[in-house]
């Protein structure tokens, strides 16, 4: 296709940094214009998996609103996006379901809690109704009481405070219920498993699923926030499995930082990889074969047809650009492989260059410039919110100005030390040093290797002992001696 017969660069739609302001704003981006990396929303759909891995901006929640997008334009499926952020977490573990403090309790408390959303979704299913009356009326007297809302942050909140007791009868009580005391008071625990019972005697034509995502925001601070999230993971897992032995078409997904997955407390976890789908992006290296370019040229294919491949009609240019052998390459080694940091750079080179034709060498300069300074820095920086107590957060412009003027891109854990002695201690230096590269931020020197999250090729972990080297994107933003 010739030049001239192209749309304008500056006309294409590549979408928002936010999947979930781009399922309000340009909706059609996520239903037509989606590439479905990994074939991560068809296992999802078909429940195959149920549980969506990867850091944070490699396009969990893109997965997750596309599903929901879709399911809205068929009526006998019921998609119920969560978001937790925000979501006191930590009140969840002090819920008195009725057991004693511990795991079993902490997973248990989240059963109660997904249960009632299901409950929530079945309630709009129309194909429920004619099957078992008796849901309607369960249903009712948990609204009734308070059970089905829709402030859920302020019923933990109130439910962790105070002992849950509930008059049975007020729940419709029929003969499934004959087991409880004379007083028919149910405390949590005894209401899940009316609720599986009710939920097991429940037929209809719709499929349902309640996806949880927002846990990107946490950073798993206290020990309460961990065994929550252990025990919601532990809760999925459980009720999964239990509607697949009940031939229930009803399942529960959720969104997990990787690196937080890896951590969590708790036996077993390891096996439920199997229902996981990883949303890692390096599979395709740094140059034009990357996947990431797909997902750009669906989305901008999407309103401007004529476009087919993004790299080969603006960016194919193969010409030495600095070190870099072209366009792709230079875009992607100044990101982490995420959908984010690309749709950002895109949206940085569109206003340097607005053309019909290949990106000037010059323009992706000036483009991929900006790009470092405007958006990574603050990008990686924004992830550094919440690590050091609050009355200590000023010092992270101390430690953001110690790398900033550190000699070079390549530092030692004792160079920040020194810079931040009598601000930061040594413990506090670590932990920032390890959001960095946990946020892909700088890299770790092990030998001939330089490994960052994204793109592990030598093996070492987060350690004070080995050199650390800032991203290209930052080295750039910064104008670091590159060696």
């Amino acid at each position: 296709m010739a030049p001239r017969d192209l749309p304008k660069f500056q006309e294409l739609n590549f979408g928002d940094i936010d999947a979930a302001r781009e399922a309000i704003e340009d909706p059609q981006l996520l239903l037509e214009g989606y590439f479905d990396y990994r074939q991560a929303a068809y296992g999802i759909e078909t429940q195959h998996l149920w549980l969506l891995l990867g850091p944070k901006g490699s396009g969990k929640t893109a997965v997750l609103e596309h599903i929901r997008l879709k399911w809205a334009l068929m009526p006998d499926r019921f998609f119920t996006l969560w978001d937790l952020s925000g979501f006191p977490v930590n009140d969840v573990t002090a819920i008195a379901t009725g057991q004693s403090k511990g795991a079993s309790r902490n997973q248990s408390a989240w059963e109660f809690l997904l249960l009632l959303r299901l409950l929530s979704s079945l309630s709009d299913d129309d194909s429920v109704w004619s099957t078992d009356g008796s849901l309607h009326r369960f249903v009712a007297g948990l609204r009734t009481l308070g059970f089905l809302t829709s402030d859920w942050v302020s019923a933990v909140t109130r439910w962790g405070a105070d002992a849950i007791t509930v008059d049975a009868s007020l729940l419709g009580e029929d003969g499934r219920m004959g087991s409880l005391s004379d007083e028919r008071a149910m405390n949590p625990l005894e209401l899940t498993a009316y609720m599986k019972d009710v939920v097991a005697t429940t037929r209809g034509s719709g499929q349902h699923k309640i996806a949880l995502d927002g846990l990107d925001s946490f950073f798993f601070e206290s020990s309460d926030e961990w065994a929550s999230l252990a025990g919601l993971i532990q809760a999925m897992n459980t009720l999964n499995k239990w509607f697949k032995q009940h031939d229930l078409s009803y399942s529960f997904v959720a969104a997990v930082r990787s690196d937080v997955f890896d951590v969590l407390p708790g036996p077993d976890l390891n096996k439920i990889k199997q229902n996981a789908v990883h949303l890692d992006w390096n599979a395709g290296g740094i140059g034009r074969s990357n996947g990431l370019w797909n997902l750009l040229t669906m989305k901008a294919a999407v309103g401007r047809p004529r476009v087919t491949d993004v790299v080969s009609q603006y960016l194919g240019r193969e010409t030495r650009v600095w070190v870099y052998p072209d366009i792709p390459t230079l875009i992607l080694d100044h990101t982490r492989l995420l959908p984010r940091d690309v749709v950002a750079a895109m949206k940085l080179f569109q206003l340097e260059y607005g053309g019909s034709s290949i990106v000037p060498e010059e323009n992706a300069k000036r483009a991929i410039k900006r790009y470092c300074e405007e958006y990574f820095v603050g990008e990686i920086f924004d992830n550094l919110a919440g690590i050091l107590e609050p009355k200590k957060a000023r010092s992270l412009a101390s430690f953001r100005e110690a790398l900033r003027t550190a000699p070079t891109r390549v530092f030692s854990f004792e160079y920040v030390k020194t810079e931040l002695a009598g601000e930061l201690d040594a413990s506090e230096v670590r932990q920032l040093l390890k959001q960095m590269f946990d946020v892909g931020g700088l890299g770790i020197r092990n030998g001939p290797h330089t490994d960052f999250v994204y793109r592990s090729v030598g093996g070492a972990g987060f350690s004070p002992r080995h050199d650390y080297l800032l991203h290209d994107a930052l080295t750039r933003a910064w104008n670091r001696p590159w060696s």
